[in-house]
């Protein structure tokens, strides 16, 4: 069996402020270095300019929310950095952050990006199910053969119309955490999972919606 991991919001654990952590106001959003720079496709040649500062009614945990960094990853905890140092997982690299807890304290923490292009390879197609959605709305389904009949088609479809996978199969691609090519969502392993005992912040969620042959 396979879980989701996200970081979980609104707990006691967490506290009930989301995203947990906040941008500085004169955090320069255009800079080289800017997280908005970083990126689903590749690693950085850059050293990310990653900081925070914990959101009002918010805690420190081992994986936190954050809403500036759109590129596959999580913010992590130097506790869990070093439990996953040893784990078998998708190409990735850790990025320098820090977290200003307070005026008085800064915590160390790290950026984990995942940047997996042989993924899509490991994303059975045919085996799949996918559907077309407007906005909330539920269109249909679609069969897709490949990524470049996916293109294709929502090439024809436009920006209202999204194909969205919603059943996704995959090849066994051997690792305790993969992630999805196609929406980022971040899959571990039953043996992973039960590592995770004991960190904070993390919610886990079976992955229902996903085979692995």
């Amino acid at each position: 069996m396979y879980y989701i991991i996200k970081p979980a919001v609104g707990t006691d654990e967490t506290g009930n402020a989301y995203p947990a952590v906040e941008s500085y106001p004169d955090y320069d959003f255009n800079a080289s270095s800017s997280v908005h720079k970083l990126s689903f496709h590749e690693f950085p040649d850059f050293n990310p300019d990653i900081r925070f500062k914990l959101t009002k009614g918010a805690k420190v945990c081992d994986v936190i929310a954050q809403g500036a960094i759109s590129a596959c990853g999580l913010l992590v905890s130097e506790k869990l950095k070093k439990m996953l140092e040893a784990e078998n997982l998708v190409p990735h690299k850790y990025c320098n952050a820090t977290i200003e807890v307070n005026k008085d304290k800064f915590e160390p923490y790290y950026w984990l990006h995942f940047v997996w292009p042989d993924g899509i390879k490991y994303l059975d197609f045919k085996k799949s199910k996918f559907k077309i959605k407007r906005a909330s709305k539920d269109l249909g389904e679609i069969q897709i053969s490949n990524l470049n009949d996916l293109h294709s088609k929502q090439g024809e479809l436009g920006f209202i119309k999204m194909i969205h996978n919603y059943e996704y199969t995959f090849l066994n691609p051997n690792f305790d955490l993969f992630v999805h090519p196609l929406n980022k969502t971040i899959f571990i392993s039953e043996k992973l999972k039960a590592k995770m005992a004991g960190f904070t912040g993390i919610e886990l969620t079976l992955a229902e919606h996903l085979k692995v042959i």
